[in-house]
This record gives structure tokens, sequence and C-alpha cells, in this order.
């Protein structure tokens, strides 16, 4: 009896050499998550929207008179606040969204039903990453777009700034997601992950020089706010968005923004170890 040798492994050994392609698995997961999210207008428009909502709230309360900075130098409030919430996304997107979405995963089951598929547990961090720099993206363009046009706050014009500005929110971005999924998978519920999620954020959007100006709070509340990546992402940001004249109204008269390189660094490394110790991806069978 004659066969015919078609090139190719038999079936079963053709099938144990197959392996799902990690990265590819990751960016279809990505849009499947994004394309889900999209579905929740409120929720994707309460997300989008909240940073210019809040600028508009400063330029509206505090007025467009420049009253905040060194004489010969001195910004509108809303100028002044504007890198703060600018690094203010940074740690919603990333953390408070980011661990809510893991949490109910958890509980929903959903964590469970993709395990039983040959998606990989590094293809479902991608999905997850995709959809938060969705997020960090649009929120911050949105936040760009209207603040200049609605409140005159000046943008960059060179592209040293505007990389400074992508490696804060990118990095910073990344530290807060790790940490949030590690949060995520100590939380009894997804409803008190969601819940639990927004006292850091509070606590540290106020002493952060988000909300006040950092040189006037309590040396207390600055040395805590220090040991965190949101003070050193506004920091970052006051760089770029403010005149060179505030280095010098900032603490040791720097803007130490290798300091936030090094703080934002060491939190994605912690973040990650947390993750690695924390998360459980059910056996695949």
């Amino acid at each position: 009896m004659t066969t015919i040798d078609s090139g190719r492994p038999a079936g079963p050994a053709r099938n144990a050499a197959w392996r799902p392609n990690t990265l590819a698995l990751g960016g279809r997961r990505a849009i499947t998550e994004i394309k889900a999210f999209n579905r929740d207008g409120l929720a994707l428009t309460l997300i989008l929207f909240f940073p210019v909502v809040m600028m508009a709230l400063f330029g509206t309360v505090f007025g467009d008179d420049p009253t905040f900075g060194p004489p010969g130098a001195m910004v509108t409030p809303a100028q002044y606040y504007f890198p703060g919430m600018v690094a203010l996304g940074t740690i919603l997107s990333g953390f408070q969204n980011l661990s809510g979405y893991v949490a109910a995963d958890r509980f929903n089951g959903g964590i469970k039903r993709l395990a039983g598929t040959p998606l990989p547990v590094v293809s479902y961090f991608i999905g997850k990453m995709g959809l938060t720099l969705y997020l960090i993206v649009g929120q911050t363009t949105i936040l760009m777009l209207g603040s200049s046009l609605l409140l005159g706050i000046d943008l960059p014009t060179s592209w040293s700034d505007w990389l400074t500005v992508a490696w804060l929110l990118l990095a910073a971005t990344a530290a807060w997601a790790v940490v949030g999924i590690a949060f995520a998978c100590l939380a009894k519920s997804a409803e008190s992950a969601s819940t639990l999620a927004v006292l850091p954020v509070l606590i540290l959007s106020f002493i952060s020089g988000v909300y006040f100006q950092f040189t006037g709070l309590p040396e207390w509340l600055q040395s805590a706010a220090n040991l965190t990546p949101l003070r050193w992402t506004a920091s970052g940001m006051r760089s770029v968005f403010l005149p060179p004249e505030f280095e010098f109204v900032e603490p040791g008269q720097t803007w130490a923004v290798g300091m936030s390189a090094l703080v934002i660094g060491i939190w994605l490394v912690v973040g990650l170890v947390l993750t690695r110790l924390t998360f459980k991806w059910p056996p695949q069978k």
C-alpha cells in the first residue's frame, strides 16, 4: 500500500509543536478589552473627561488672573494645576481603574474561563495594559486639547519636552498598573477593590502637588509623598508645563527629574514582584 508523505509532522506531533503567539494573542485581547469597554458609554465618558472637567472647575473657581508663582513668572491657577492633572491620570487609569477590572475578572469567573483557553497569562496582562494605554492616552489627549482651547494652557513646543511627558506618562502608568493588579489580588470582592482603591488615590492626590501647592504642605506630608510615584510624576510634569523660574520654588530648588525616573522605576519593579507573588492563573487543562 502506497503512502503519501506530505512533508508535515503527523497530527499529534504537529499539535505538540504548536504554541500560541503570546504577543499576537495579547494584541487581540487588548482589542477585545477596548471594544468591551467602549460599549459602556457612560463609564467611558466619565473616565476620559474627568480631568478636563476638573480643569474647567479650577478655571471657573479661581479665575484666569495670574496669581501663582514667583514675581515676573506668575501663571493662572489653571496653568499651575494643569501638570498635576496630567499626572493624576496615571494613577486613575493605572491603579484605580485597572484594579477594579482585574478584581471583576477574578470574582465573575472571567480569569477562570480564560485560563481554560490557550491564552497565556502574559497575553492576559498585555490585554489589560492595552486597555490602560488606551485610557491614559485618550484621557491625556482630551485634557490637553480641552485645556489649550478652553483655558489657554500653553503646550510644549520642543520634542525634548514631549519626550519627557511621554516617558513620565507611560512609566508612571505602568508602575501604577502593576501595583493595581497586585492590589486587586488582595481584595475580598470586586466591590471592595473598587471602593478601597479610591482611598489611596484621594489621599495621594492631595499630598502630591495635584490639588495643592506641594511646598505649601507640612514637611511630614511632603516626606510621605516623596515615597510615591505621583509626587514625582507631578513635579516632572511641572518641569515641562511651567516656566523655568518655578524650579526655584520646588523642594531643593530643582525639578529632580532624575529622581522621578528612579522612584517610578523602583515602584515598577516592586509592583512586578508583588504581582508575581499575588496573581494566580488557574492551571490550564
